[in-house]
C-alpha cells in the first residue's frame, strides 16, 4: 500500500532591511556631515574673499603711494638748474613762495617746473592732503584744485603724514621726505593697513635763506 506525502506549505522568509529608527540615525549622521562640510565650504570662501579684500586694499594703498612719490621727487625741479641756482640764494621762482616745500599736517605742497620754462605757471603747483578719507593732488595753483586720486567706497583713507629731513652740502641742501599713508577697508575698521616710504628729493635748493620746512618734523 502506498503512502500518499502531503506537501507543507513554504514558508515565507523573513525579509532582512533597516529598521526606521536606523534610517533615522543613518539620515541624521548625514546632515551632521553636511551641515559640517557646509561649514567648512563657508569658512574657506569667507577666508578667501578676505584675502582678496587684504590684497586689494594693499594694492590700491601701494598704488597711491608710488603716485606721491613719483611727484614728490620732483618738488621744486627748475629746468636749466646748473644756469639759475648759481648762487647760495634762493631767487627762482620754484624756491619760494607757493611754490616752496611746506607741510601743514596732512598736508604737503610744492612747485614743479614741467614745461622747464623757469617760470610757475598755473598748473605747476603739487602736493598731497586727505580730504573725506579720500587722497587728493593739487593741480593748480590759484585758485587750488585737488582732484581726488582714490576713492572712499573701495579704500578709506585714514592718515597721511610727512617728516622731511635736511643736510646742508656747501651753499646747498639735500632733502629727505618720509612719508606714512594708512588706510583700511571702508566697511571694516579691522581691516587697517600703514604703509611708509622715504623719498630723496632730486632737486636740492639753496642754503640761504635755510628752508623753512627744514628740521620740522610733521
Amino acid at each position: 500500500m502506498k503512502r500518499t506525502m502531503q506537501l507543507q506549505p513554504a514558508r515565507p522568509k523573513k525579509q532582512g532591511g533597516e529598521t526606521l529608527v536606523g534610517m533615522l540615525v543613518g539620515l541624521g549622521v548625514g546632515m551632521v556631515v553636511l551641515a559640517a562640510g557646509s561649514q567648512m565650504l563657508a569658512q574657506q570662501m569667507q577666508g578667501h574673499r578676505l584675502a582678496l579684500q587684504d590684497s586689494h586694499v594693499h594694492h590700491d594703498l601701494r598704488s597711491a603711494l608710488d603716485t606721491v612719490d613719483r611727484e614728490l621727487r620732483q618738488a621744486q625741479s627748475l629746468g636749466q638748474a646748473w644756469r639759475e641756482r648759481v648762487s647760495a640764494q634762493c631767487t627762482d621762482a620754484f624756491c619760494a613762495g607757493q611754490a616752496d616745500l611746506q607741510v601743514l599736517g596732512q598736508r604737503i605742497s610744492f612747485g614743479h617746473d614741467r614745461n622747464q620754462s623757469g617760470l610757475l605757471d598755473n598748473n605747476e603747483c603739487s602736493g598731497f592732503r586727505l580730504k573725506d578719507h579720500e587722497l587728493q593732488i593739487r593741480t593748480a595753483c590759484t585758485p587750488e584744485v585737488w582732484t581726488d586720486l582714490t576713492d572712499a567706497g573701495s579704500l578709506k583713507m585714514t592718515g597721511l603724514q610727512w617728516q622731511v629731513q635736511c643736510e646742508k652740502r656747501g651753499r646747498w641742501v639735500a632733502r629727505w621726505v618720509t612719508m606714512q599713508l594708512s588706510a583700511q577697508w571702508p566697511r571694516d575698521a579691522t581691516r587697517a593697513l600703514s604703509l611708509s616710504r622715504t623719498v630723496s628729493l632730486r632737486n636740492d635748493v639753496p642754503a640761504s635763506p635755510w628752508p623753512a620746512v627744514c628740521g620740522a618734523a610733521q
